[in-house]
């Protein structure tokens, strides 16, 4: 897996795993956004008329070069993945899934502790299929409710709502959106109704971000270079924690 207005040219296919670092910029704020600014956000977006957005976060992988469940890591105080889901949470949708996988356990059990909250848990039986195989089930389980799905890596911390938003608003339930950076395309990506069934074949060697690189699609790229942040390692997490240290002192 992988809008701006402007158009970018199809770049070519790279696996779906591989996703190529970017240094972080201002968006950075929006890893920190506090909750009474996130609230204020939500407001404005209740506003809106209601949502039949579908917003599925992918938390499956075994994270093998991380050696740990990457998804609870620590950054700034709380779960990486708990990041991704409070960026995720104030836009207008219909349900927010989270897909397990290699540690549904451990996911699952800090869930009922509180440590981290706001998101449905949902067990990928073949997750060692890969990201493919987590797109399907999360299509399949919104698709009778959803006209749009807003695909979402667990480690892509940076992203903020408000990067979200636009990307979402770039398309409708005939299109599809995704982010560019680094003269590649991927996740954060939104499709369409149009495209589940497209969604719904996808296998190994077919991945989703086939369908944002095939010149017989129109998508709509975003330039997102946070999109390009990836954390694949331990190093990779204390980079970005520098990162944190020296823009907010912490």
């Amino acid at each position: 897996m992988t809008s701006n207005r402007p158009s970018m040219a199809p770049p070519a296919l790279i696996s779906e795993a591989s996703f190529l670092r970017v240094l972080p910029s201002r968006s950075l704020l929006s890893a920190t956004t506090p909750s009474s600014v996130r609230a204020s956000k939500m407001g404005a977006f209740e506003e809106m008329a209601e949502s039949r957005l579908g917003i599925l976060i992918l938390a499956a992988g075994e994270a093998r070069r991380f050696g740990a469940c990457k998804q609870l890591a620590h950054f700034l105080k709380k779960p990486l993945l708990q990041h991704v889901v409070d960026a995720a949470l104030p836009l207008p949708h219909k349900r927010l899934i989270i897909v397990t996988g290699r540690y549904d356990a451990e996911i699952k059990r800090a869930a009922d502790t509180g440590l981290f909250i706001g998101a449905e848990l949902v067990y990928n039986p073949d997750w060692q299929a890969g990201m493919s195989s987590a797109i399907r089930l999360g299509c399949e389980l919104l698709a009778t409710d959803c006209d749009q799905l807003l695909v979402l890596l667990s480690d892509q911390i940076l992203v903020s709502t408000e990067e979200l938003s636009t990307l979402i608003n770039s398309t409708d339930s005939t299109g599809m959106a995704c982010s560019g950076f680094r003269n590649t395309v991927g996740p954060p990506a939104v499709f369409g109704r149009s495209y589940y069934p497209d969604l719904l074949s996808l296998d190994a060697e077919n991945g989703a971000k086939q369908l944002l690189t095939n010149n017989n699609h129109q998508v709509c790229v975003i330039p997102m270079q946070s999109a390009g942040w990836d954390i694949d390692s331990p190093d990779d997490l204390e980079k970005l924690e520098d990162v944190g240290s020296y823009i907010f002192g912490n």
